[in-house]
């Protein structure tokens, strides 16, 4: 099984506001609409997902099964709706939250259907949860981001705008020291150093190891240590869950600039 790697979207800490007022009830309703099976389940009575499939073929099945696993994820205490993202594992859409698959489901319900749309069919799953928590949705680029580090992670060459190597991480002593764009290192942000790109560059940066992904911008310069390719800032590092390791192999895709 090849599980796409979670891309981390910070945003900031919310887990009591994104319970606050939200009592989650999940269920799934059936009906017919010309021959076909049609199964929709709902939170709260928003539609989260459609299922459609010739009558007496499984939508109503699925969309139950879908229901029990969501109310059973919303019901957990440690719930979090800043934290759950779509991901895909194998033709399964996925969710995860900090870092882990919490839920998985086949999104195909008829045979002339794709599996392909996997991945987008969590990503519509994810921001209506999210919406109804009143957390900010994922925008739709974040599913660009995802299919170029499957890309990325599934080839056997690596393109020029992606490179490899040990990453490091950086923090303590150097939190509030200029930084060599002029700033003050905030060893809390999503930042990094890079030797040689432009200030301002992100990337996706991937720990081959876990698969925990994150975005980082290019604030700095280093490191100067071995054959490192990047350094890291502590939030990163963090999200990358190298913290207690110090060091990881990654994978890096250039986003871009400002």
């Amino acid at each position: 099984m090849v599980m796409v790697p979670a891309i981390c979207w910070s945003q900031p800490s919310a887990r009591a506001a994104s319970v606050q007022g939200v009592n989650p009830q999940v269920e799934a309703a059936v009906w017919q609409e010309d021959g076909c099976e049609m199964a929709a389940v709902t939170l709260n009575g928003k539609e989260l997902l459609t299922f459609r499939s010739e009558a007496g073929s499984g939508a109503a099945a699925r969309a139950e099964d879908l229901a029990g696993k969501l109310q059973d994820l919303l019901d957990d205490k440690k719930f979090d709706a800043n934290s759950i993202l779509p991901a895909r594992a194998g033709g399964l859409a996925a969710i995860q939250m900090d870092g882990s698959t919490v839920v998985s489901f086949d999104p195909v319900c008829d045979a002339k259907a794709s599996r392909s749309s996997s991945l987008e069919t969590s990503w519509k799953l994810v921001n209506a949860i999210r919406t109804a928590y009143s957390t900010p949705t994922l925008p739709g680029w974040y599913l660009k981001l995802m299919d170029q580090a499957e890309q990325k992670l599934a080839s056997d060459s690596t393109p020029a705008n992606c490179f490899s190597g040990q990453a490091s991480w950086y923090g303590g002593r150097f939190h509030g020291r200029k930084t060599s764009d002029g700033h003050r290192y905030d060893q809390e942000k999503m930042t990094a150093a890079h030797r040689s790109l432009p200030f301002g560059t992100k990337l996706l940066v991937m720990n081959r190891k876990t698969g925990n992904s994150c975005v980082v911008e290019i604030n700095d310069r280093g490191p100067f240590v071995g054959d490192r390719v990047i350094d890291l800032s502590r939030a990163a590092a963090r999200q990358l869950n190298m913290l207690t390791s110090g060091v990881a192999l990654v994978d890096c895709l250039i986003l871009g600039g400002n």
